[in-house]
């Protein structure tokens, strides 16, 4: 079994150049069977993403929250991943990171009280050399792998060569472990808000629809009402999939 320090990514996805430039310059903890990197565009086709995130952040030791306004308005970024990254610091089975990317309010974020990278905590966009920016980041990130890295080492020497034993999580009804319903409760819950303000939206342009006398504006209302039906159609899916899941 690899000793290598699991290292997550949690990043909004308008994030993801900046996201590879990071990972650049983490390859030589790669190459050097230091650290073993997963974030989700590694997610195989036809593989149930939520449960691929989740699966690898229950067993990540160290995970970067890479913070930018997008992050932050992310409801999976934040109210799931963010949430169960910080369950884990403070419990001692990972240690969270912030990655301030780009300039943005994330004071009194519960992350906030963390220590963030780069130095300063200064937006590695607003640095007049980025490379230097993410050098900064990356030693950051090493001084954590070698701290997590000797911890591993000295947990195996007092061990010896026996495994500790490990205990499946406690279950609940539909064979769920209770932080997979704690998170299909809040994407569920993520869900219905988006459903309704799509309702909202369906309702308003079919008045819209109802009042409007000129051809071509109803014609273009139309669009636009099928457009919303097609989207409230598709999370009420996604609710109701999500409502077997949890049964």
């Amino acid at each position: 079994m690899s000793n290598a320090v699991k290292v997550f990514f949690s990043y909004a996805h308008k994030d993801e150049v900046l996201r590879d430039k990071l990972a650049t310059h983490l390859s030589m903890m790669k190459r050097q069977g230091v650290i073993e990197a997963w974030h989700d565009r590694e997610i195989s086709p036809g593989s149930e993403w939520a449960n691929a995130i989740d699966e690898n952040l229950e067993v990540a030791d160290i995970i970067l929250l890479l913070v930018s306004a997008d992050f932050l308005a992310s409801d999976y970024c934040y109210d799931i991943e963010m949430t169960q990254a910080m369950e884990r610091h403070e419990t001692r089975k990972a240690r969270v990171i912030p990655i301030i990317l780009k300039s943005a309010d994330w004071n009194g974020a519960p992350f906030g009280k963390l220590q963030a990278l780069p130095k300063n905590a200064k937006p590695i966009t607003t640095w007049q050399d980025q490379d230097e920016a993410f050098l900064n980041v990356a030693q950051g990130i090493r001084r954590v792998v070698e701290d997590i890295a000797e911890s591993k080492t000295s947990s195996s020497t007092a061990s010896g060569t026996t495994m500790p034993a490990t205990s499946n999580p406690p279950t609940t009804s539909g064979g769920l472990t209770e932080r997979q319903r704690r998170r299909l409760e809040q994407e569920r819950d993520s869900l219905q808000q988006q459903y309704d303000l799509a309702s909202t939206k369906l309702g308003r342009l079919r008045q819209a629809y109802a009042i409007e006398t000129d051809v071509s504006t109803k014609w273009k209302l139309e669009v636009q009402i099928q457009e919303a039906q097609t989207e409230q159609n598709r999370l009420d899916q996604q609710l109701e999939e999500i409502e077997q899941k949890l049964l």
